[in-house]
Order: structure tokens, then C-alpha cells, then sequence
């Protein structure tokens, strides 16, 4: 009788995500950030999720720090058909990490975000909570590698 082989992802193991909540346009979010936690945010081409059929494309920001090997991206929420977490729905734009953040520099992150004005708030979002993230996150690996 052969094996069946059953194919995992650890890709969400390394990810930080914070989720914001706010009434922001992405210019102003993008501007407000890169003020108050001095990230260097740049839209880059839109992140498209799904299949031929079905495919929707969210606003895509990334912050390339190379002093900490991290990459930061601001990822919208929203599309005319669907969101992307479906089950974030308070959820405007996710700041994604592309590592563990230690607890205080996370901290920090969240209290810097909450301090800009007009960001209503911004909270970890643990990844047990959200279902399919693995698709998110290969598409954000893939999106990384097109440079």
C-alpha cells in the first residue's frame, strides 16, 4: 500500500502580524508610519490572492531593513469582493513582519502606531486565529523574489 505524504508549511512561524484600525487613506498611513516608527514604507505592486477566477489584488507597502534583517509590509485589508483575513473585518491594514519580533520591540511598534493620530487602534493578531494565513504568506514570499 503506498504512503501518503502529507505536505506542511512552517512559513507562519516567522511572521509578526499587527493588525491596524483606522480611516486612513493608504498614502496617509504609509506617510504617518514612516514618521512615527521611521520605516521606509514604498508601494510596490499590488499583492494578488487567488486564482484566475477569482483574484483580488490589495494595496502592498514594503520596508526593507537591512540593519535588522527584517522586511516590514503594509498590507490593505480590503477589496471591492472579499477581504483578505475575512475574519479581521475591523481591520484596515496589516503591518507584517517577516520575523518574531521580541516582546518589547513589539510593544513599541504597537504603541508607536496607536500614537499616530487618526489610527483608531492596533493590536498582535495571533496567527492561530486566522485561517489559510500560509497563502498569505507564500504570496508575500513570492511577491519578495519578483525583484
Amino acid at each position: 500500500m503506498p504512503k501518503k505524504l502529507k505536505l506542511t508549511s512552517r512559513l507562519a512561524d516567522d511572521y509578526t502580524i499587527i493588525g491596524i484600525a483606522c480611516h486612513l487613506k493608504y498614502y496617509r498611513i504609509t506617510l504617518s508610519l514612516n514618521r512615527q516608527l521611521h520605516f521606509c514604507f514604498k508601494r510596490d505592486d499590488d499583492l494578488v490572492i487567488g486564482d484566475k477566477e477569482d483574484q483580488r489584488a490589495y494595496s502592498f507597502f514594503i520596508c526593507r531593513n537591512y540593519d535588522e534583517r527584517r522586511n516590514y509590509f503594509l498590507v490593505s485589508n480590503h477589496h471591492p469582493d472579499g477581504k483578505l483575513i475575512p475574519s479581521e473585518k475591523g481591520v484596515d491594514y496589516f503591518l507584517i513582519v517577516d520575523d518574531t519580533l521580541p516582546a518589547e520591540q513589539k510593544k513599541n511598534i504597537i504603541s508607536g502606531i496607536q500614537s499616530v493620530k487618526n489610527i483608531l487602534s492596533a493590536f498582535e493578531i495571533p496567527q492561530a486565529k486566522v485561517k489559510n494565513l500560509d497563502v498569505i504568506f507564500e504570496e508575500i514570499e513570492l511577491h519578495g523574489m519578483k525583484e
